[in-house]
């Protein structure tokens, strides 16, 4: 009987993309109420806890940078099925022990260990790129980012209503239920591939464009993470407190992450007829002006809206400047603009919190509005059009 996954992709694929929405929707039952729950059991005055709101939650992403490159080292020495696994079993456990802690050193050395473990969706793309024929790799990968982004979409909003409803506990011990889960259906329907092989290093003629590259692609990043570890501070802005406003966190980043989706595709499809530079150009512009706009909306619907805006157009900032070089680059190449993924997962919340802890929403809205600006402005000097397409 033919597979009813086969005029889809294959059933490996389909089932790493599963695991990989399983881990982000566990992620997100978590990060949507995470500065919630700081606040809760947190000693400090209120400049001491948005000082530690920004280190719990972005030293995790810190370490995943640090520690990505030797990950995918370690595919060349053991199993990358087994490293996928093993990984994920130890993001499962670090949740399980991050709901029954109520201590902010052990909470930030949880996030730094979960951090350590963060090499698991690069052993997740190894794997992918080695069972997709080169055919479906581009659908396939397509398919992998799309699951991710849904685990985005649908965690906050379910995170927020487990911790309302149940208790703080309880998004903890779903999210280590869930990798239980989707660890299952990794063993039984993924196969494992050979030993990876170490890269060659790549000629340094564009290390300038790579450099350029990878900064913008951590300033989208940071556009993109910012915002979770103030959302109490930017809520209470609005008069938005209590049980209300962590709902009200839950669904604006679901609105958000659904505006990403449309921006990724749209602006995509964009790039197809204009170049990537210029849809670049669009993305970057765009969306900085956006985020200069929440220094002056009025209310917390107009928020909202202005941050999907925004997401809509620097959502598809990573994967077009990705593309600009993939043609040319190397493994190790694409693996380090890879990086700026987790840099600016961890910059975003650390320099959020810190900037509002010693400024104010103006000045932060402003800064990351004008420092994209110039990011973009040396990486359109510095990359020219025959480093990629156009």
């Amino acid at each position: 009987m033919k597979d009813p996954l086969s005029n889809f992709t294959s059933r490996s694929v389909f089932f790493i993309a599963i695991t990989e929405f399983g881990m982000a929707l566990a992620f997100n039952f978590v990060m949507a109420f995470m500065p919630f729950y700081i606040l809760k059991i947190s000693p400090y005055g209120q400049k001491e806890t948005i000082l530690w709101t920004g280190a719990i939650m972005g030293t995790s992403a810190v370490f995943a940078a640090l520690t990505s490159t030797f990950w995918g080292g370690m595919t060349a020495r053991f199993s990358p099925k087994l490293l996928f696994l093993r990984a994920i079993i130890g993001h499962g456990i670090v949740y399980l022990l991050m709901g029954f802690t109520e201590n902010l050193y052990l909470l930030m050395a949880l996030r730094i260990a979960q951090g350590c473990l963060g090499g698991v969706s690069t052993i997740a793309l190894i794997l992918l790129s080695h069972l997709s024929s080169r055919e479906s790799l581009p659908r396939d990968m397509s398919l992998f980012q799309n699951s991710i982004t849904a685990g985005h979409l649908i965690g906050p909003p379910v995170g927020a209503y487990l911790a309302t409803a149940i208790g703080y506990r309880a998004p903890f011990v779903f999210a280590g239920a869930l990798i239980a889960v989707v660890t299952w259906f990794c063993w039984r329907n993924v196969p494992d591939v050979p030993l990876q092989k170490k890269a060659a290093r790549s000629a340094g003629r564009k290390r300038g464009g790579i450099f350029s590259g990878w900064a913008l692609c951590m300033a989208a990043v940071f556009n993109l993470t910012f915002l979770p570890s103030i959302l109490p501070q930017v809520l209470q802005e609005f008069d938005w407190v209590g049980k209300d406003a962590v709902n009200m966190a839950g669904f604006i980043m679901m609105a958000y992450s659904v505006a990403a989706i449309a921006g990724n595709f749209l602006i995509s499809t964009f790039a197809t007829r204009v170049g990537l530079r210029r849809a670049i150009a669009a993305a970057c512009l765009g969306g900085a002006f956006c985020q200069a706009l929440l220094s002056i909306v009025p209310g917390v619907w107009s928020f909202t809206l202005v941050r999907m805006a925004q997401v809509f157009f620097i959502a598809a900032i990573l994967p077009m400047t990705i593309s600009v070089f993939a043609r040319s680059a190397g493994g190790g190449e694409i693996g380090f603009l890879n990086s700026a993924r987790f840099a600016g997962n961890a910059m975003g919340p650390l320099l959020a919190t810190s900037i509002l802890a010693y400024s104010n929403l103006l000045i932060l809205y402003l800064g990351i509005a004008g420092t994209t600006v110039a990011l973009f402005l040396v990486f359109l000097r510095v990359v020219r059009p025959s480093d990629g397409p156009a």
